[in-house]
């Protein structure tokens, strides 16, 4: 494995490396051939698949994340609704009778969900967010699509996003043949919040090498190409839409850049 400290006083370090990747579909969506409407979600039980082959990656600092928490640049700490929030969460589901306020469905084993209709992240605290009146009893179905069209793109997915996107260029491949990942929290793997590039090819062909061998240059466009696109906050050519009535993380991303390209 490839390690080196990149940015000024060292914000991230990237990487290059085996790695092990592990997917799972669990449902596919439904959609009309010819107008492309969304029909629902179906589960779907199917076994793992693994892949072995090299990665690039590139993992935040310690620093480089107080400073953009600092900022109210980071939007990828876990959701903290507060010491009530088993209160509030029972007093809405009490208050809308345990039936999703979609479908109608009632409760059977499983407890619904309490969902905010503005998300969580969108408030300066978790009392503004925990009103009763942004809250709303849903099922786990109705509250997985709700969720898909008013989702926040937080600045890591947003910087994936748009790394995704240009290296098919320097490396004049397919964008197939990439596969992109971000985790956002430090897990086994990953020491700290990580954007991972990888082959999609058994083993590895060299794409993620060549662009370990390419990042300084490859920041310094992803910079570029999110400040100069015309959109408020976020789009398909940049950092990706945010949902319907999402957020797309445009300015979050760019703090992310300018921290790794000083």
């Amino acid at each position: 494995m490839l390690r080196e400290g990149v940015g000024g006083e060292v914000s991230a370090e990237k990487f290059w490396g085996e790695l092990q990747v592990i997917t799972q579909v669990t449902g596919f969506q439904k959609r009309r051939w010819y107008t492309h409407e969304n029909l629902g979600q179906e589960p779907l039980d199917l076994p793992p698949s693994e892949l072995q082959t090299t990665g690039y990656w590139l993992t935040l600092s310690e620093e480089t994340i107080t400073h953009l928490r600092e900022a109210g640049a980071w939007s990828n700490d876990p959701n903290d609704y507060g010491p009530d929030w088993t209160k509030i969460r029972e007093r809405v589901r009490t208050r809308d009778g345990f039936k999703c306020q979609v479908c109608g469905a009632p409760e059977e084993s499983r407890q619904h969900d309490a969902h905010h209709k503005t998300p969580f992240r969108a408030f300066s605290s978790a009392a503004e967010a925990n009103r009763l009146e942004n809250l709303a009893t849903l099922c786990p179905s109705c509250h997985r699509k709700v969720e898909a069209n008013v989702r926040m793109r937080s600045g890591l997915a947003g910087l994936s996003y748009a790394l995704g996107n240009l290296a098919p260029l320097f490396l004049m491949c397919d964008s197939g043949d990439l596969g992109t990942h971000i985790e956002p929290v430090p897990s086994e793997a990953f020491t700290n919040p990580s954007v991972v590039l990888y082959d999609q090819v058994p083993a590895g062909i060299g794409f993620s090498q060549r662009l370990f061998e390419l990042h300084d240059e490859l920041m310094q466009r992803a910079l570029e190409l999110v400040e100069q696109c015309e959109c408020t906050d976020g789009c398909p050519s940049c950092v990706g839409p945010g949902g319907e009535n999402g957020y797309g993380g445009k300015q979050e991303t760019i703090a992310i850049l300018k921290e790794l390209t000083k």
